[in-house]
């Protein structure tokens, strides 16, 4: 692979992590280690020749104690921001084979804002449980969709249904019934509950 068949967007991933992971004083051993990834993954992503998935990528954020959006391409913080239906990167939710796909609308580390659209069917693989700092607005724009929390009861939601909780709950998504499922889902840093304590 030659430099220019590199995605611009995963040469910026990578070097964000690689100094995420200097700063912290971490080896790509140690940093693997920390997430659960290889070795050789780390340093692939670290490379821009591997994209993580979302999975992925709050996994190294959290070994790394960063948002994940500082980890992303940050869009422009202007007073006033258009992302365009066609624009964004795509970003599977897990490392499997069959995840479902989301777009980054926006990544904006000065509000610490990550905002995504996912579109699922009931084909995709879901079952990656999150968990991480923040708070959570999934607003459901078709389909039906089941959010499991651990230890707590799940709930259903339906086109038009919003859902907001602590993103340090462990949680993971379920398409119900055969419609697919295309949802808003907003990530903020503000206001978590580890940092009003």
């Amino acid at each position: 692979m030659t430099s220019t068949d590199i995605d611009p967007t995963c040469l910026a991933i990578g070097r964000a992590v690689r100094a995420a992971r200097e700063a912290a004083g971490l080896s790509t051993r140690a940093l693997a280690s920390r997430c659960g990834i290889s070795q050789a993954f780390v340093s692939q992503t670290e490379r821009g020749i591997t994209a993580p998935s979302l999975s992925s990528l709050y996994r190294l954020a959290d070994a790394l104690g960063v948002s994940p959006a500082s980890l992303l391409p940050s869009t422009p913080s202007d007073d006033v921001h258009f992302v365009g239906a066609a624009e964004g990167d795509m970003v599977p939710s897990s490392d499997r084979p069959a995840s479902a796909v989301g777009r980054v609308v926006l990544a904006d580390q000065s509000r610490d804002l990550e905002i995504y659209e996912y579109r699922a069917s009931a084909t995709d693989d879901l079952d990656v449980w999150f968990q991480h700092p923040g708070d959570k607005v999934l607003f459901l724009i078709d389909g039906a969709l089941r959010v499991d929390f651990a230890g707590r009861p799940s709930r259903s939601l339906r086109a038009g249904d919003c859902l907001v909780h602590a993103g340090d709950v462990p949680h993971r998504w379920q398409v119900e019934g055969d419609e697919d499922v295309r949802l808003l889902l907003v990530v903020t840093r503000h206001h978590s509950r580890d940092e009003q304590s």
